[in-house]
């Protein structure tokens, strides 16, 4: 069972293993016909096809359908220039001019063409949809739920998810079953299989880029996410490369709390960082004054990145035991990384469902008294088994990173082998942060911002080779994202 929105990751990523949209469509509009033809009676199918790739489905289904000679007509909202996607108006196209199309159909002629009694392939809006449905639509589900013709829905239903939607007799869902799908809301779910590689669904890929959360034209500061670090004391360079790649990967503030003998060093990496002290040589929250400073800053933030350059001394495991505590009463998704994982090694119970775990080999044993396995199967198992054991999403690095929240499993496999230098992996609770302070849930965060960290060192290696350097890789993550990412939105 898959998430709505993986819809859009899988069609990409199978684009770049070499199976083009336009192939899946094919395949799946083939199967919507061979499911229809047999039940299809004298009225034939009535395709509702929509203006974008789900309408394409319907709409290759029906060229299909006529190659089988059955009797199939289209009916759509849309006027004859009206396709909003290039493959939507392609298989528009290639229809024979004996299917009959009916262009800017009202939900009442709909209905009465319903009434004659055909097969009716629902293809209005598929999986890709968002918010809550406006006119025709949602007078065409208000007329599918009143329908006595046997209607068969490609993927999900139209407006499933929303509040206006309906249930069909059945469901031809393609590749998987989308999450929420039961037989009360979707009718009979048929799954086919349109030709997704395994690995489009098993390795990250540019598809992951889709879940980058845009922004607005309109939006002012810290509506891109406020990322706070907790990090430093004996080190620091290490909260000073966690906050810049949170900068680099979108958020619009990293703000760094960090020791009193740390902070001006921190501070003058770079004058983008906000920068507060706290007393003491290490991180301690036993005095009152760092306890407000911390009250105060939680409730600034979007996202917590506790463990960056904090070493393991005097106080300091149990100063992280308090701040993940304080960011769980916040309800705050925090990233665990570094030394802040030893520290909650004897504390799993402070792992929730909103945190990121960033354990490399060494770490993993220390919190689950397993070894790493070193082939993708073997991680993929055992970033899936910590995941379940201990809660949370689990981001196991190495040359492949596994991703896991205990129900899904991701590997990545970017990256250069140079990327072994230090700091990378404060780089990538960073980025995790900005993407977790942008709403990103945890498994996503930590899958997309792998993916991002790994292009990213890649690319500077291409500069850099082996002298390549933690600074770099968070040089290089807007390079990335200027790729991957639409530019940015304009005034309306």
């Amino acid at each position: 069972m898959i998430p709505l929105p993986e819809t859009r990751v899988l069609d990409r990523n199978a684009e770049a293993l070499g199976v083009s949209t336009a192939q899946l469509m094919e395949s799946a509009g083939r199967a919507l016909a061979e499911h229809c033809a047999p039940v299809a009676g004298a009225a034939g199918v009535l395709v509702l096809a929509g203006p974008g790739n789900n309408g394409g489905d319907g709409l290759v289904a029906a060229r299909h359908l006529a190659a089988l000679r059955v009797p199939v007509e289209v009916m759509t909202p849309v006027s004859p220039g009206g396709w909003r996607t290039d493959l939507a108006r392609a298989a528009f196209g290639a229809l024979p001019p004996q299917v009959p199309v009916r262009f800017e159909a009202t939900p009442q002629q709909v209905e009465a063409a319903m009434a004659k009694g055909p097969v009716v392939l629902d293809a209005l809006l598929g999986a890709g949809l968002s918010g809550e449905l406006r006119e025709p639509y949602a007078g065409f589900v208000r007329a599918l739920a009143r329908t006595k013709a046997r209607v068969v829905a490609v993927d999900v239903p139209t407006g499933f998810g929303t509040a206006t939607t309906y249930a069909p007799r059945e469901t031809v869902t393609l590749h998987d079953v989308k999450e929420g799908m039961t037989e009360a809301n979707s009718g009979r779910i048929r799954v086919v299989d349109i030709g997704i590689p395994r690995d489009a669904s098993r390795y990250t890929g540019p598809g992951e880029y889709a879940l980058y959360p845009q922004g607005k034209w309109d939006q002012h500061k810290g509506e891109g996410g406020v990322v706070l670090v907790i990090g430093g004391g004996p080190y620091t360079g290490a909260p000073a490369v966690c906050g810049m790649a949170a900068l680099r990967a979108g958020a619009d503030l990293a703000i760094v709390l960090t020791p009193q003998r740390a902070w001006q060093v921190v501070a003058s990496y770079s004058p983008n960082l906000v920068v507060r002290p706290m007393n003491g040589d290490d991180l301690n929250f036993d005095d009152p004054a760092n306890r407000v400073t911390l009250n105060t800053w939680l409730k600034k933030a979007d996202s917590v990145v506790v463990g960056p350059g904090l070493g393991l001394f005097g106080q300091t495991q149990k100063a992280v035991h308090h701040a993940l505590e304080r960011a769980a009463r916040e309800g705050m998704p925090v990233v665990v990384d570094a030394d802040a994982l030893t520290a909650i090694a004897e504390r799993k119970d402070l792992v929730t469902a909103r945190t990121v775990l960033t354990p490399h080999a060494r770490e993993f044993r220390t919190l689950t008294g397993r070894d790493l396995p070193g082939d993708d199967d073997g991680r993929e198992k055992a970033a899936l088994s910590a995941a379940q054991e201990f809660g949370g999403a689990w981001l196991v690095k190495g040359p492949v990173d596994a991703v896991s929240d205990g129900e899904r499993v991701k590997l990545n496999a970017t990256g250069h082998p140079a990327m072994s230098v230090g700091g990378t992996g404060d780089a990538l609770s960073g980025v995790v942060g900005a993407l977790l302070a942008k709403g990103m849930t945890p498994f996503d965060a930590a899958r997309v911002g792998a993916r991002l960290v790994g292009e990213a060192g890649e690319r500077a290696a291409a500069r850099k080779s082996w002298g390549l350097l933690a600074t770099d890789v968070v040089e290089a993550i807007p390079e990335v994202l200027a790729a991957v990412i639409p530019a940015a939105p304009r005034h309306p």
